[in-house]
């Protein structure tokens, strides 16, 4: 059905190819999912031959919504960044060669990593899977089961420490698996439960020492193609020290539940869910400061700047909780970028290991107060209620805007404006410098000092939009910020 179309591309009759795909776009619904993917690759092809870069990178996006594991199109979305971006092109091509499934193709994809592989500016690492055991049997097989069936050989191994497990049957499962895996994989099993941060730590210290590090819940299955785009999240460019993925149940990472529950419940509405989502996105990233520990991507050189030590996470929280916000929090000082990842998706059932103890969560809570001296849950969520009032007013533009947030805070708000209007330019006032430290790579420019008489560094009467809380901002600081004209959005969190 699709050969004459193959046959004008191929001989450069593009005018007619042209013709040809616009007849077979009609079909494409009635196609079964395979053949949907294989028009988008001709798609993507007769727009590479056009130079459109955009259309042809939405045929590829459009095209793994049908077949997650279309190999054709993973080596065409390698191509696109070729000259862009040389590590997420190299995460393409092992991809495309993982999901190949013809010989002579297989040789020109392995022809291509190589020459890519011998590029000295090429900084891909392999990725460690440290799992953190505890009971759940039955999901942890199908964890890893959905890690060997996802991941490309030779590109990560699996790290896993038991802490001290009391289901039957979980030591000799994951010591028979250890004896079969084709990868390298690690078991250490502890005498007792050590928490989530120390049993990490000491999966962190067991893993190759040249890989990022991906920690993972034992409670978890990864979607197709869910730790790829992760991968892609953390080699965007240099800044990013780590990436997270979408979920069930995920703190702050929620997939929407109205959304989700058209697909049903449980893992199989995730998997659902994500197939047609799990794509390549213009804007697939969140900026965020913290993300949840559930399943967690880490550069190795995020590691190398905050935990030299392999104490990846600070066991003051032990046994568990606010040691991933902790965590986010040191990475976001020492200037890195933390992503979700909007495109990658992991269901997540969720686990017993520190289950009956009702206070810990509270506990950790303070542990983090004495800490850092601020309590976190006070600037995870942005400010929902002004910040979608900017994003619809700033809808009625017609050209990008300047937003100054009085609210900057950490600079949750901006991040959420930003990822809702990505050409906005918005500026964030903070009240201290740790405030700023973490904001700074959230909002486009940050300053921090008291609210109201702090000199700004931007030019008096720039700005479209202004977000305030009315306690504490006065009208003429204000309005020596905004263009004549400008929107005020003025709440109080008094109230």
């Amino acid at each position: 059905m699709l050969e004459r179309l193959g046959e004008l591309i191929a001989g450069g009759e593009l005018r007619e190819a042209l013709y040809e795909f616009q007849e077979q776009l009609l079909h494409m619904d009635s196609m079964a999912p395979k053949e949907a993917s294989k028009l988008c690759v001709y798609e993507a092809t007769l727009w590479e031959s056009l130079e459109d870069s955009c259309a042809e990178f939405d045929a590829i996006a459009k095209g793994l919504s049908y077949n997650q594991k279309e190999y054709e199109l993973f080596y065409m979305l390698g191509l696109y960044y070729i000259n862009i971006n040389i590590d997420k092109s190299y995460l393409c091509m092992e991809m495309a060669l993982f999901y190949c499934t013809e010989s002579e193709d297989a040789e020109v994809i392995s022809d291509a990593l190589e020459e890519l592989k011998s590029n000295p500016a090429l900084r891909v690492r392999n990725v460690s899977i440290m799992i953190l055991s505890y009971n759940d049997l039955e999901i942890m097989k199908e964890c890893l089961d959905s890690i060997e069936e996802t991941m490309p050989k030779g590109s990560f191994e699996v790290v896993v420490v038991d802490n001290a497990s009391t289901e039957e049957g979980i030591s000799e499962f994951l010591r028979s698996r250890r004896e079969s895996a084709s990868y390298n994989f690690v078991l250490i099993e502890n005498d007792e439960n050590l928490g989530f941060s120390r049993g990490c730590n000491i999966g962190a210290a067991a893993c190759d020492p040249g890989n990022d590090i991906f920690f993972l819940n034992n409670d978890t299955v990864l979607t197709p193609n869910a730790l790829f785009f992760l991968r892609m999240g953390l080699y965007e460019d240099r800044n990013v020290g780590a990436t997270g993925a979408c979920s069930n149940s995920a703190l702050l990472q929620e997939i929407p539940k109205a959304e989700l529950s058209q697909y049903g419940s449980g893992k199989e509405a995730v998997m659902k869910y994500a197939a047609s989502r799990s794509v390549p996105m213009v804007n697939p990233y969140a900026k965020r400061f913290r993300l949840t520990g559930y399943a967690m991507l880490v550069s190795r050189d995020a590691i190398k700047a905050v935990a030299p030590d392999l104490k990846v996470f600070d066991e003051f929280f032990s046994p568990a909780y606010f040691e991933d916000d902790d965590l986010g929090f040191r990475i976001a000082r020492a200037g890195f970028k933390q992503y979700l990842c909007l495109n990658s998706f992991i269901y997540h059932q969720g686990g017993s290991g520190f289950g009956g103890n009702n206070d810990l969560m509270e506990q950790s809570r303070n542990k983090f107060i004495d800490k850092w001296g601020f309590d976190i849950w006070g600037f995870c969520e942005p400010w929902f209620e002004a910040a979608d009032e900017a994003i619809e007013v700033a809808g009625r533009f017609d050209v990008p805007i300047r937003i100054i947030d009085f609210t900057c805070g950490m600079g949750a708000t901006a991040s959420y404006i930003k990822q809702h209007c990505p050409l906005a330019f918005v500026a964030g006032v903070c009240r201290s410098s740790i405030e700023a430290s973490v904001a700074r790579n959230m909002a486009d420019e940050v300053v921090w000092g008291e609210i109201n008489t702090v000199r700004l560094p931007w030019k008096p009467h720039t700005f479209d939009i202004a977000l305030a809380d009315k306690e504490y901002v006065s009208d003429g600081r204000i309005a020596e910020c905004l263009k004549i004209g400008g929107i005020r959005i003025l709440y109080s969190t008094q109230e």
